[in-house]
């Protein structure tokens, strides 16, 4: 009897402890797909993403168009994972924050895709204002399929779809449309490109007034008209790239780029470049002060 008590007692122990793991790794597995449903769905994927590793190996889907309209939402702080919009859209959308890296997505990684997605808001940070767009800021990943319309505005490193778009970044069949403003390095599609665009159009229009408010005195503050006196100096203007290092390919402009003897280096497809431009066309009137082209205002070599 003594030795069927022990059998038991041997038995049991391996059990106990697995009935004792077994709550932390419920605790600890979270489903590898999440699916957004509404402003607080997405809300929470915000909040969840403050953790630079939580999206990693995620798939993060839409299933519904979303209205942040008077939502106070916060900007996605940094993405690695996958997020498809299945052609949804994200409209509403507000930003007004005060700092750089700005967008729906603040930082895309690497590892990071967005796809098959719209985003319609405005993007009008405080503070510092550089590497702003309208999906990411600061893109090292890759946008698919994904489209902006709206207004962006900032001072460096601005631009419709991706402020900044590193040696990483891909815009892959995107298109952006509205108003784009900065100071330097604007673009319709990415302020700056040092990756890779591909078949992309933009039909914004990039930095096409001095100062939108200069009819309208009702709300004009310092800043604006501190402001409209940098856009006269505004430089690296571009319809696809305000300067590009990288590569720009296969893609379009549409829209008016530029204002009439303001800013330095503006162009239909690259305000200033120095990597490679190959089969892209600018259908939109360009404006400027100094070193002003139909396709690129100042041109290093490797043009085809």
């Amino acid at each position: 009897m003594k030795r069927a008590n022990r059998v038991i007692s041997v038995l049991m122990i391996p059990l106990l402890s697995l009935l004792q793991i077994s709550p932390a790794l419920a605790k600890d597995a979270s489903p590898q797909t999440v699916y957004i449903a509404d402003a607080d769905d997405l809300l929470a994927l915000s909040k969840s993403c403050s953790l630079d590793s939580w999206s990693h190996g995620r798939t993060v889907i839409l299933t519904a168009d979303i209205d942040l309209e008077a939502r106070d939402f916060t900007p996605i702080p940094i993405f690695g994972g996958v997020f498809d919009g299945q052609g949804h859209s994200i409209s509403g959308l507000s930003i007004n924050v005060e700092g750089a890296k700005q967008g729906l997505f603040r930082y895309l990684e690497q590892s990071g895709v967005i796809r098959n997605l719209e985003v319609k808001g405005v993007v009008t940070p405080g503070g510092e204002k550089s590497y702003i767009g309208g999906i990411v800021g600061n893109n090292m990943g890759t946008l698919e399929s994904c489209s902006f319309s709206g207004y962006v505005k900032g001072k460096g490193n601005v631009g419709g779809l991706v402020g900044w778009n590193g040696t990483t970044g891909k815009l892959v069949k995107s298109s952006a449309s509205g108003v784009v403003y900065g100071e330097s390095k604007v673009g319709g599609v990415a302020g700056s490109n040092a990756g890779t665009i591909l078949r992309c159009v933009n039909n914004s229009q990039v930095n096409t007034t001095v100062e939108e408010h200069k009819l309208n005195f009702e709300g004009l503050t310092m800043e604006d008209v501190r402001l409209s006196k940098l856009f006269l100096g505004a430089t690296d203007i571009g319809g696809i790239a305000g300067l590009n290092t990288g590569v720009v390919q296969n893609s379009e402009n549409h829209g008016v780029i530029g204002y009439p003897h303001v800013g330095y280096n503006v162009g239909g497809v690259a305000g200033r470049q120095s990597g490679y431009i190959t089969i892209c066309v600018n259908h939109g009137s360009v404006y400027g002060r100094k070193e002003v082209g139909g396709i690129v205002g100042q041109i290093e070599p490797y043009i085809a």
